[in-house]
């Protein structure tokens, strides 16, 4: 089912067709931990379809515009921590490729608007962005996040030293 559509991508529910694709992936779809293998992932999606009042994931998909359409990533959503009336979002484009094309901002803005729309109790969105990603932080400043800051040691790296974040928001108002 499509959930929203822009120019050059829409976002859809994952499908059981996607679900090979977003494995290798180790965050892809990680609403409440990291899914890697396979029987799991189908175990997860058998029992929620990536999609709960509180967690979710969806897929990226490139609109054709005479050419096929095709699977080039996902985002996710969850909590963001008790206390915080919001969700986290995190999101990936599975291959470098496909970076640096306006298909994650554009993402990132459909699915910050359908969290909103769908979530009226939600008041905030934010990102957690390793310092490294100047990237992923240009990006959430070009979809109307500010930073709020630096979370030492939060990173996903490595969890022997993990790396510092920056903390992004977007909120309703």
């Amino acid at each position: 089912m499509i959930l929203a559509e822009g120019q050059k991508v829409r976002l859809r529910n994952i499908g059981v067709r996607d679900l090979k694709a977003c494995a290798p992936h180790k965050y892809t779809l990680s609403i409440t931990e990291p899914l890697t293998n396979p029987k799991r992932i189908r175990e997860v999606y058998d029992r929620t379809g990536f999609w709960t009042p509180t967690s979710g994931a969806v897929a990226i998909e490139t609109i054709g515009n005479g050419a096929k359409e095709r699977l080039i990533g996902t985002q996710q959503f969850y909590g963001a921590g008790p206390g915080i009336h919001g969700f986290e979002i995190g999101y990936i484009l599975h291959d470098e490729d496909d970076r640096g094309k306006g298909y994650a901002s554009e993402a990132l803005k459909l699915f910050s608007d359908l969290l909103f729309a769908e979530h009226p109790e939600c008041h905030r969105l934010q990102l957690i962005i390793e310092t490294w990603n100047d990237a992923s932080a240009r990006l959430a400043e070009s979809c109307g996040y500010a930073s709020e800051g630096v979370l030492r040691k939060a990173g996903y790296s490595s969890a022997e030293d993990p790396s510092d974040c920056f903390v992004y928001s977007r909120v309703r108002d």
